[in-house]
């Protein structure tokens, strides 16, 4: 908890996608996180876990903070929320290299849902990792053919190694 608290306190927006042509604000204030403007009360129950309620549903979840970003697992999905940071927002995109995804934070490789020559659509399904008890499902970032796939099931992998990389066909890989 503490870790998260560093995280949000020294941020107001986060960003997130269920689609991939959707991109969803997330603000944190004491009172409540807003997603989108509507006020969810967050609360922790336990270590990791945390309880939020709107209109008066109640949702268990729980979250992890690890740098800039914060994993959220909620009714079995997901979901990964990144700091808005005006200032690097530009630079990010070239330095993470089109089509390559890099892993947020240790872990292992659970399930391998393509194969190198395979093609994908962005936001296909291509990996599943575990980092900290916490799935996540990695997914394409463009359209194009699955040019390397490093790792195995079982796999473990260090922070910002790559887990996999498309290409566009014109591409040489």
């Amino acid at each position: 908890m503490a870790q998260l608290k560093k995280l949000t306190s020294k941020m107001t927006t986060l960003q997130f996608s269920d689609t991939p042509d959707m991109r969803h604000q997330v603000q944190v204030r004491t009172e409540a996180v807003y997603v989108d403007g509507t006020p969810i009360q967050i609360r922790q129950s336990a270590a990791g876990t945390f309880v939020g309620t709107l209109g008066g549903h109640t949702e268990r979840l729980r979250a992890v903070a690890h740098g800039d970003t914060i994993y959220v697992q909620l009714r079995g999905r997901s979901i990964k929320l990144n700091r808005v940071d005006p200032t690097r927002a530009s630079a990010s995109g070239a330095a993470s290299g089109a089509g390559a995804s890099h892993a947020p934070m240790p872990g292992v490789v659970v399930s391998v849902l393509v194969a190198v020559g395979q093609q994908a659509k962005k936001g296909d399904a291509l990996l599943v990792i575990e980092s900290m008890k916490l799935q996540m499902t990695i997914s394409a970032t463009l359209d194009g053919e699955v040019a390397e796939l490093p790792l195995a099931v079982g796999q473990t992998f260090q922070r910002n190694d790559m887990l996999v990389r498309l290409i566009n066909p014109g591409d040489t890989a």
